[in-house]
């Protein structure tokens, strides 16, 4: 029997497979440091260059080095840590969820991004561009969500790019964005990133989503998207039972209450 109470387990079982995939490897391998060479007392040239010939630093851990050229970001002007989203090799660090997203944090913490918003529409190279969007992305201020408005509707850019805008304005239960978002095929994100998405459309009470919440996530292999996939359809149907005999069931039930509003569902969609 699958319950509510369990779905909102399942949501914050927090994807235990994906995330020890994501962080497991680097910390273990981060813990061998006392046993590796002092990589402070090397330049970040001769660091970035030991990614290739672990003779330069005397270690092929590249945990270790993209660690210490991380702690190295803020001595960086911005002008060079804008051009490392185009070529990470200049900082030696990629932004990405691995780093947790590293070179735009930082960039975003040295204040106003106005700049880097102007920027954006003249910029050619598509990596300072979605990086200049991880930047906008922690800031929760009108002139960014207009900036992520003009972004989504521009519609320039791949699903990994748009998603950050379309995620940004859904916090906002932007009609638009939740629309963007519940019209993907299947999930252009992964488990830990695309999880707190799909509880979005239960927190605005996104109806035209639940076609996609039916054929998409409750069959998901990412426990946290069932879990909050579950949470949503309850939202959206609050007088639902509360528990089912399998997904099976429960996914025949919510697409039965779909196709009662009248809201185009495949009830048979794997």
């Amino acid at each position: 029997m699958i319950s509510a109470t369990q779905g909102s387990r399942m949501k914050q079982a927090v994807c235990l497979l994906a995330l020890l995939a994501a962080t497991f490897p680097c910390r273990s391998l981060s813990k061998n440091s006392s046993a590796g060479p002092d990589l402070h007392r090397f330049s970040s040239d001769q660091l970035k260059a030991c990614y290739k010939d672990k003779s330069v630093c005397g270690t092929d851990n590249v945990y270790e080095i993209s660690d210490e050229l991380q702690r190295r970001l803020p001595k960086l002007s911005t002008a060079t840590l804008v051009a490392c989203f185009d070529e990470w090799k200049i900082c030696g660090v990629g932004n990405d969820l691995e780093t947790g997203w590293a070179v735009s944090s930082e960039v975003a913490r040295r204040g106003n991004p106005d700049k880097l918003l102007v920027r954006y529409w003249t910029e050619s190279h598509e990596g300072i561009r979605d990086g200049i969007i991880h930047v906008a992305y922690r800031y929760n201020t009108p002139e960014v969500a207009a900036f992520m408005k003009k972004v989504l509707a521009a519609g320039k850019g791949d699903e990994d790019t748009l998603y950050w805008p379309a995620d940004y304005l859904a916090k906002r239960c932007d009609s638009d964005a939740l629309r963007w978002l519940s019209s993907r095929h299947g999930r252009p994100e992964g488990c830990l990133l695309w999880a707190p998405t799909v509880a979005r459309f239960g927190k605005c009470l996104y109806r035209p989503a639940i076609p996609y919440l039916v054929e998409n996530s409750l069959d998901d292999a990412c426990l946290n998207i069932v879990g909050a996939a579950v949470d949503d359809l309850h939202a959206m149907y609050p007088h639902s039972p509360k528990s089912f005999d399998g997904i099976g069931n429960m996914r025949k039930y919510f697409c039965d209450r779909a196709k009662q509003e009248d809201l185009k569902v495949d009830c048979d969609a794997k």
